[in-house]
């Protein structure tokens, strides 16, 4: 969670709770949990209490000739109160006849000093106005005529004074949220905390309104046998939990993306969605996923991701304020507890990713972890978009080569009765071109260069790398290929055909795409049975990173070819969080193996020793 300024105003040093003592429970902490309306929230809620005219504007009439007219309300800090300024319209004279005698006009401004109130039992919030004062259209301070002021006071006072903002809403969202959180707590403790939700102070800070939320907790878990290993349907559980998480994930980061994001605000969400999966990937094909791990990784995004969602949502007039202001306030309870430690034991469940995206929208329906091709991400991505046909998989695991004469026809069925298209599957006699062969593994070898040459092309003619970089960009995807694949999309197994496969079962084909990582941006049909496609899914995976990551965050004296080449391939290797690492490994000459098998290859492509590829060809 980020570290807003609401946390650092007046808080104890453990967060914002502390210990309380009640008679009935003496294991028992009041907690405060940070209910923060952003001004732009809060303004675009007195717009829909207040100013429902045209253009945001509210108008009182006195009569035909008199009238006030306030417009675009903005809320901001003023010491411990809110400054509230609006634009001010005056129309004043004395009706004769259907004329006006005396008539006068008047545009400026005029603000409000107001102390805001949270009512804590029905979760209201009020304003309570104590000083105003009046500017001319150039922000100086004016003066009206005392019958005109008198006016001002009758018709604007009243109707701000009046103002309630019902936060009911958001905090019985909060408690929807909260409830399946707690699995180790008994549920009448869950609901005497839940009983227990009030109001507290209400303070005024720069970066937004504070509204507390107390509650009782009961620390009462004892968390015991939480290292033992997790069990097979634990480890599935788990996977499951993670894909939901990655759904919606993918919902959050290309909402934000929506927005006008900043070049670095956009590389934010690419690197929050590709690390989380690159994360999962390697601490699963580890055995190394722990019982927290959705729960860690959503706080870890939610740090990063928190200032610009706050920042964007509220800038186009949002018609969901409450679902958002709920999801944020979810969010930041979600940290509070979890710094609470492991007596609380809070758990992320699929159910309360559900309530979270329903927040955001409330018309999502299940979040589907599938694997179709979302365009959403390939904008994310930058990526352009390609005609994917999302067909289904074939059921049969593989070519059956003893029936290579009559081609198998459930497999056939399954993968080639479309119609033609740009996004249609290889045929059969295609996919059988890319078979290792025993012999003539040189014709074999230069079939496949020119397919990551063809792949290297499309790449280079979008114009998007230096051409001074070209010769290095080609050397480096023909590298890969040898290193992730000896430039083999297919292997035998048990005398069928099939897709190569990584050892963790995670990544396919001759650029060894990790379906997990890339999921919604390749269609995964074509990644297992199309050589070119999944060639050019790898060549822009290594463009991104080359351009997003490593040419982006080049600072001088700049990296040289070779480096930048092996960076490049460290981060395709184990995604974002590796620029650095391989760097600091690079420094100090402490390097992965794959580092080092990587350069091995480079060097080979560099000086045309492809007469190697046989070492592992063989056999193939």
């Amino acid at each position: 969670m980020v570290k807003f300024q609401i946390f650092k105003f007046r808080f104890p040093v453990f967060f914002c709770f502390c210990l309380l003592i009640i008679p009935s429970c003496s294991h028992a902490r009041q907690v405060t949990l940070p209910l923060t309306l952003d001004y732009k929230l809060l303004s675009s809620l007195l717009v829909k209490n207040v100013f429902t005219g045209r253009g945001n504007s509210y108008t009182a009439e006195e009569n035909s000739c008199t009238r006030v007219k306030i417009s675009d309300p903005v809320y901001s800090a003023e010491g411990k109160n809110l400054r509230l300024e609006m634009r001010l319209a005056v129309d004043f004279g004395s009706p004769v006849g259907e004329k006006c005698f005396l008539p006068m006009k008047w545009n400026g401004y005029i603000t409000f000093l107001q102390r805001p109130v949270f009512h804590g039992k029905d979760f209201t919030l009020s304003f309570e106005t104590v000083d105003s004062k009046l500017y001319s259209l150039e922000h100086k301070p004016a003066a009206l005529a005392g019958l005109v002021w008198k006016f001002i006071r009758s018709s604007v006072y009243p109707r701000l004074d009046r103002v309630r903002i019902n936060l009911t809403p958001p905090v019985v969202n909060l408690k929807d949220f909260l409830r399946p959180l707690f699995p180790h707590l008994s549920t009448q403790v869950t609901d005497r905390m839940l009983d227990s939700l009030r109001g507290g102070r209400v303070i005024v800070q720069k970066s937004g309104l504070l509204a507390e939320l107390l509650s009782e907790v009961e620390s009462v878990y004892e968390p015991v046998g939480e290292d033992r290993p997790l069990t097979p349907a634990e480890i599935e559980d788990l996977v499951g939990l993670w894909e939901t998480w990655d759904v919606f994930l993918v919902q959050l980061v290309t909402a934000i993306a929506g927005y006008s994001t900043t070049d670095s605000e956009h590389q934010v969400l690419m690197d929050v969605l590709l690390s989380a999966r690159y994360e999962f990937s390697t601490a699963l094909a580890g055995r190394s996923v722990g019982r927290d791990f959705v729960r860690i990784q959503f706080l870890n995004a939610w740090k990063r991701l928190a200032p610009i969602f706050r920042k964007q949502l509220y800038s186009g007039g949002e018609k969901n304020d409450l679902g958002y202001l709920a999801f944020f306030t979810a969010a930041d309870a979600l940290e509070v507890f979890d710094k609470m430690g492991p007596t609380i034991g809070i758990e992320i469940s699929r159910q309360g990713l559900l309530r979270l995206a329903r927040m955001l929208d409330s018309k999502v329906g299940k979040l589907r972890y599938v694997p179709d091709v979302d365009s959403r991400l390939r904008n994310l991505l930058e990526l352009p978009q390609l005609q994917e046909r999302n067909q289904p998989l074939p059921e049969e695991p593989g070519i059956d080569l003893d029936d290579m004469k009559n081609e198998p026809l459930s497999f056939f069925r399954n993968m080639f009765v479309t119609p033609a298209s740009a996004g249609s599957l290889p045929g059969f006699k295609e996919i059988l071109k890319w078979k290792v062969p025993k012999k003539n593994i040189e014709k074999y070898v230069l079939r496949v260069r020119k397919v990551l040459d063809g792949a290297i092309g499309q790449l280079l003619a979008r114009e998007q790398i230096s051409e001074s970089l070209h010769g290095a960009f080609r050397e480096m995807i023909n590298a890969m290929a040898w290193q992730e694949s000896c430039l083999r999309q297919f292997v035998v197994k048990n005398r069928k055909l099939i897709y190569l496969l990584s050892y963790n079962r995670s990544s396919v084909g001759i650029m060894q795409v990790n379906e997990r990582v890339w999921r919604g941006l390749y269609d995964r049909g074509r990644l297992r049975w199309d050589i070119r496609y999944n060639a050019l899914a790898g060549c822009e995976i290594a463009d991104l990173y080359l351009r997003k990551y490593v040419l982006a965050g080049q600072k001088k004296p700049a990296l040289d070819k070779d480096l930048m080449v092996r960076t490049v391939y460290a981060m395709y290797n184990g995604g974002p969080g590796q620029y650095k690492k391989f760097l600091a490994r690079e420094k100090k000459k402490r390097h992965f193996r794959s580092d080092l098998l990587f350069a091995e290859k480079l060097g080979w492509v560099r000086s045309g020793k492809w007469q190697n590829l046989s070492r592992c060809l063989l056999g193939g």
